[in-house]
């Protein structure tokens, strides 16, 4: 009996000691939008004293991806979990896309995480470049897309049809070997 006690009393020491290294963010949350290219804020309860002097000066860090395929984006900055500060603001860069993503800060021993939120970009709008009148008639403007609807464009669009009816081939020769 007394072995389970002192047993019990070690686990919720550790247990406080290793909580008391995380903090828990409460901003972002997982309805928060942040704006990139102006400033947003990290909110969080709790602190990282005994990480010493390098509680002062934590790395904050923005991801991407499904927690089991997190992927790095971008250092966001730092942070001071040393005290009573209880929130940081930081600039998301304007070459981050419009999406979907989350913040880890490098608390030690533990990682502190956030759920996932979103990030609009401003930038990320597709932009109309006027053109020149050639020869008394008016060219239509034209459309310049963002990087990522380049895969929409005829190039990706004859590429995906290729694939795809590789795929089909593919398929449709393994079936004869099944039948």
């Amino acid at each position: 009996m007394k072995f389970t006690t002192t047993l019990l009393a070690a686990t919720a020491t550790l247990a406080a000691f290793v909580n008391a290294d995380m903090l828990q963010i409460n901003n972002p949350t997982a309805g928060t939008v942040w704006t990139a290219g102006v400033s947003n804020f990290v909110g969080w309860s709790g602190n990282c004293a005994s990480m010493g002097t390098s509680a002062k000066n934590v790395t904050v860090i923005l991801n991407t991806g499904p927690s089991e395929a997190v992927r790095y984006v971008a250092t966001l900055g730092t942070l001071d979990c040393s005290g009573t500060n209880t929130r940081t603001d930081l600039t998301v860069p304007l070459t981050i896309p419009s999406g979907t993503y989350s913040i880890v800060v490098r608390t030690d021993p533990e990682l502190s995480y956030t759920n996932m939120f979103t990030i609009k970009n401003p930038s990320d709008t597709a932009s109309v470049t006027p053109s020149a009148t050639v020869s008394g008639t008016s060219e239509t403007p034209s459309v310049v897309p963002h990087a990522a609807a380049v895969a929409n464009s005829a190039e990706g669009v004859k590429a995906n049809t290729v694939l795809a009816g590789l795929g089909a081939m593919v398929f449709a020769a393994a079936s004869q070997f099944l039948l």
